[in-house]
C-alpha cells in the first residue's frame, strides 16, 4: 500500500510501476500483481475493481503502522520543511484529479475539502519543487 500509494500520487505510470512489482517481488505474478498493482493500488482499471483510488495521507499511516516513528516528516503538516510528502502528496493528487474524482460518491467529500485548504497553492509548489514527476 505504501509503496503503489506513492506512486499513485506522483502520477507514475502503472506499467511501469506493475513492472517493477514483478521484478522486485516473489509473489509477482500477472494474477498477483495485475489486479493489486493496476486495479488497486494505481487505480488504473477505470475503478472496475475498486470504488476509490487507495491513497492515503501522512496521518493514516501514521495511525495504521510505524513507519512514521524515525521519521523526520510531521504526518499532520502539508507544507513546510517538515512536511510529509505523503500528506502533500494526497492533497496534491486529489486537486490534479478533482473533476474526475468530484463525481465518485467516495472520494466526492474529499474533493470538495480542497477548496478550504488555505494552503493549497503551497501544497501545489512544494510538490512541483520536490520534484516527484514521474519517472
Amino acid at each position: 500500500m505504501v509503496l503503489g500509494s506513492h506512486a499513485l500520487q506522483r502520477g507514475w505510470d502503472p506499467a511501469a510501476v506493475t513492472d517493477w512489482f514483478h521484478r522486485c517481488f516473489v509473489d509477482g505474478y500477472d494474477w498477483v500483481m495485475v489486479p493489486n498493482v493496476v486495479g488497486m493500488s494505481q487505480y488504473a482499471d477505470g475503478g472496475r475493481m475498486t470504488t476509490k483510488p487507495y491513497t492515503s495521507g501522512g496521518a493514516y499511516l501514521h495511525r495504521m503502522s510505524d513507519l512514521c516513528g524515525p521519521c523526520r516528516y510531521e504526518p499532520r503538516e502539508r507544507t513546510g520543511e517538515h512536511a510529509c510528502p505523503y500528506t502533500a502528496g494526497y492533497w496534491a493528487f486529489f486537486d490534479r484529479h478533482r473533476s474526475l474524482l468530484a463525481h465518485n460518491p467516495r472520494t466526492a467529500r474529499t474533493v470538495g475539502q480542497l477548496d478550504q485548504l488555505a494552503d493549497l497553492p503551497q501544497v501545489r509548489r512544494q510538490q512541483d519543487a520536490r520534484g516527484d514527476a514521474p519517472p
